[in-house]
């Protein structure tokens, strides 16, 4: 699928033992002079304990959080992003067709020559290709190409300017040629895959100016946020010939990358530690930026041992350590003692309940009517489940975070009611018969439905039998509205996997409970029409769509295509993104619950920590 699931898999609780002790440089000191000497001010070093390992720092080798968060500390930004606020590092400010940095021009394109297709697919002109021409903005407008000499596209410019004066760690001017050299290199490793920022260009080029300019494939305005198609850059003067190979395996790049952060490199001793030394030509470093004197990463096995090494004083700060909340009874009694500090940040995973709204198998009907999925959602205290959850950040409503500037004033949640829900479930023929309510809802004149059904449904889980506490959680509080929920544990591979043998993706399913990664794509994405998984060519995906629950319905289909094929900034995509929450409110088509969230614990008196929903430690340079 060319969506991703999120999965995040806890890691069994293991000995502290096995921590070595932390060896820096000595300071080099004169022996020549016996006069007694002011003692030296001692060197500052803060210890981060993570729970995982890189194998890389290479830009493009790894891009595990462990090492994007080494990374902030040698690269610094180049963008931040805190709280869905993008905020210059390096550049001199972010593009927008506001600011003009963000230009829309007419292009000829010719047969033969490539373009982006209607339906957002990278392909060549030829006869029978949909598309947009110059501006459209709407379906209604489309054209499919026969014979013609050539046609006019739309084609996106998005320019960048680096600030003045930001040297490599090495002592070199970090220049537009490396962000160059970086698209170019992102070539070498990816080819024609990668992200889509390097599979929808059609140039990334240094204008006469000095300024970066990306261009996108004409045909192409379905750009998530301009900031994300800016290439860190990467030392040319050092890597200019490297190979594919090369990039990916020297200790030039992989080991010890130079930067223009923080912090430069200093040792790594593998399965024990990396460690950073100020890095004296940092931008900030003259108003005393980092602090720090040393920056250590030690990495640890599991919650356990991170904890272990919290309390003897080895680390200052525990991140990426995913069975942490395993610890939390722990945790929140150092806390209240005032032995730790402790701050939660959102991940991108979204967790939600999916509803079989369309499923293949004929039995599985009962959630067709949105208006019983509008009363199971009712039954469901999302806020109870959250709290009992050790993982569960902000509470997810719609299709966007609640802190996305996206995210409609208007959405109205539903608020936990089971009274109204089994109103409405009675009122729709779900009756209580037998008035007793251990038992579930029959069916009393449901249309479709034949007297006496049970409202009885199965609920997917991946897991081991009795793993998920809010699948539990979830059967108790339908039980309370008289739905009959028996919950099936599979592993993750088997419910996730691809029709038509997995379930879920299978569309054989009532309820399933599972998490999305959200990010660089819009969530409406997931539930077209022609994301539907099934039979090709019936289904235009094959059994890789995403759209499981089998959800349909040509407004909203309509309103995300405009989403995907329009400019962020533009008033018809600020418009749909309105539009595709309305409809989600009204069909729901998947029940959202929560944003997973990680814990960062610290110790009292270390400030500059920045929670609410961005990656771990973007603002280390601030850290004091």
């Amino acid at each position: 699928m060319a969506i991703y699931l999120a999965a995040v898999i806890g890691l069994a609780a293991c000995s502290p033992e096995g921590l070595s002790d932390l060896k820096l440089p000595d300071e080099d000191q004169s022996v020549l002079d016996p006069t007694p000497w002011p003692s030296p001010i001692p060197s500052r070093v803060l210890s981060i304990c993570l729970g995982k390992e890189p194998e890389s720092l290479f830009l493009y080798g790894d891009l595990s959080e462990s090492a994007e968060i080494i990374r902030q500390a040698i690269y610094d930004g180049p963008i931040d992003q805190i709280n869905f606020q993008f905020q210059p590092i390096i550049l001199e400010e972010i593009p927008s067709q506001e600011n003009g940095l963000v230009s829309l021009n007419q292009i000829e394109v010719f047969p033969g020559q490539r373009l982006v297709d209607a339906q957002g697919n990278v392909t060549i002109l030829t006869n029978g290709v949909e598309f947009r021409p110059s501006g459209c903005s709407s379906p209604e407008c489309r054209e499919v190409y026969e014979d013609q000499p050539s046609i006019f596209l739309d084609q996106v410019s998005v320019r960048f300017s680096l600030i003045a004066d930001l040297l490599w760690s090495d002592g070199a001017r970090v220049r537009p040629e490396d962000s160059l050299f970086s698209y170019q290199a992102a070539g070498k490793v990816y080819g024609s895959k990668g992200p889509a920022k390097l599979r929808y260009a059609a140039d990334y080029q240094v204008l006469e100016e000095g300024e970066i300019q990306w261009t996108g494939l004409p045909g192409y305005l379905g750009i998530h946020d301009y900031a994300e198609l800016f290439f860190t850059p990467l030392p040319e003067h050092l890597l200019a010939n490297y190979t594919r190979e090369e990039l990916l395996t020297s200790p030039q790049t992989t080991l010890s990358p130079p930067g223009w952060g923080p912090y430069r490199f200093l040792e790594w001793v593998r399965g024990d530690h990396i460690s950073l030394e100020r890095n004296d030509l940092y931008r900030l470093a003259e108003e005393g930026w980092p602090v720090f004197d040393f920056l250590v990463f030690r990495f640890v096995k599991d919650g356990q041992e991170a904890l272990a090494a919290y309390a003897s004083g080895e680390c200052d700060l525990v991140a990426n350590t995913p069975d942490l909340a395993n610890y939390f009874p722990d945790i929140y009694t150092l806390e209240e003692r005032g032995d730790l500090n402790l701050i939660s940040i959102d991940q991108p995973v979204w967790e939600q309940i999916s509803f079989g709204v369309n499923s293949l198998d004929r039995s599985r009907r009962l959630l067709s009517d949105s208006r019983v999925r509008t009363a199971l959602a009712m039954c469901v205290d999302k806020e109870a489940i959250a709290a009992r959850r050790k993982d569960a950040g902000s509470i997810a409503n719609n299709l966007y975070h609640p802190l996305d500037p996206r995210y409609s004033p208007q959405n109205s949640p539903l608020a936990y009611q089971p009274v109204e829900a089994e109103n409405i479930l009675e009122s729709l023929g779900w009756i209580d018969a037998d008035q007793d309510p251990a038992t579930a809802r029959t069916s009393g004149g449901v249309p479709g439905v034949p007297w006496g059904t049970p409202l009885q449904l199965s609920l997917l889980v991946p897991g081991a039998e009795g793993d998920s506490p809010t699948a539990e959680m979830i059967k108790e509080q339908f039980a309370r509205c008289g739905v009959a929920v028996e919950i099936d544990y599979q592993t993750a591979a088997e419910m996730l996997a691809s029709g038509p043998e997995g379930p879920v993706f299978g569309r054989q399913f009532d309820l399933a409970l599972f998490a999305w990664t959200t990010g660089s794509y819009p969530l409406c994405q997931i539930f077209q029409t022609d994301e539907i998984p099934g039979l090709y060519p019936d289904f235009p995906k094959g059994w890789g769509g995403a759209n499981a629950t089998g959800y349909s319905r040509e407004s909203f289909d309509q309103a995300c295509s405009t989403i995907l094929t329009s400019l962020p900034d533009s008033v018809e995509s600020r418009q749909e993104i309105l539009t595709v929450q309305s409809i989600f409110e009204e069909d729901l088509p998947a029940l959202p619950l929560f944003f997973r969230r990680e814990m960062l614990i610290f110790r009292p008196g270390l400030e500059g920590l920045q929670e609410g929903s961005n990656l771990p430690l973007v603002t280390i340079e601030y850290i004091n």
